[in-house]
């Protein structure tokens, strides 16, 4: 068995399955499993051992994130109650209380200076049109050398040459403010970053260390 089948194999649990499953019966947005396995991948190749998600959603990508190694503690935020009472059943389910700690709360709102760093990863899945301000509210808590990844930047493929013209106005301002954090985030002093068409879009910054 190769490297990437076994890695496939340990993610694709019941947990994950069942959740996966509710996710898209209840139109939930989670990632991809494509944007899961390249966040596992960089999870082990970097050793990461502290993780602060924005977004909690259902708690698919942070149990995603958690089994990687069961030393591995995530700090995850979430602002929608639902969301927030679905994830901690399933962080209960999955029997993984002691590695997600997750926090109710508006993350736009929330002190940051109430968590702990550094961390080695900060994973960004929330509210897309609000990504920049995500990144430098939560991206001074990585640690030199640590890695921020965002999710959902390409939006459905919908960022083309003819996408000003897609969509209703809503869907127009939205791929503004993606195709603005995009560029944004590729000149951000500080970070060498790749954007990547895998899954719907998710671009890697590394925090220089000089």
């Amino acid at each position: 068995m190769s490297y990437l089948d076994d890695l496939n194999q340990k993610h694709d649990d019941t947990h994950l399955k069942t959740l996966s499953l509710y996710a898209k019966e209840n139109s939930v947005p989670i990632i991809t499993d494509e944007g899961r396995r390249f966040l596992s991948q960089m999870i082990r190749l970097n050793q990461v051992k502290r993780v602060l998600e924005i977004g909690t959603a259902i708690g698919y990508s942070a149990i995603a994130m958690a089994k990687n190694d069961p030393s591995i503690q995530i700090v995850t935020i979430e602002r929608d109650p639902s969301m927030q009472k679905k994830a901690k059943a399933s962080f209960k389910e999955a029997g993984l209380n002691h590695q997600i700690t997750l926090i109710e709360a508006d993350a736009l709102e929330y002190d940051e200076n109430a968590l702990k760093g550094p961390f080695d990863l900060l994973f960004i899945d929330a509210a897309k049109a609000q990504s920049e301000g995500f990144f430098e509210k939560y991206a001074p808590l990585v640690k030199k050398g640590g890695l921020v990844i965002t999710d959902n930047l390409l939006f459905h493929g919908l960022l083309e040459a003819d996408a000003p013209r897609s969509g209703n106005r809503n869907t127009r301002q939205l791929i503004k403010k993606i195709d603005h954090f995009n560029h944004w985030v590729l000149n951000r002093p500080g970070y060498d970053t790749q954007i990547y068409s895998i899954g719907d879009g998710m671009s890697l910054s590394i925090k220089r260390i000089d």
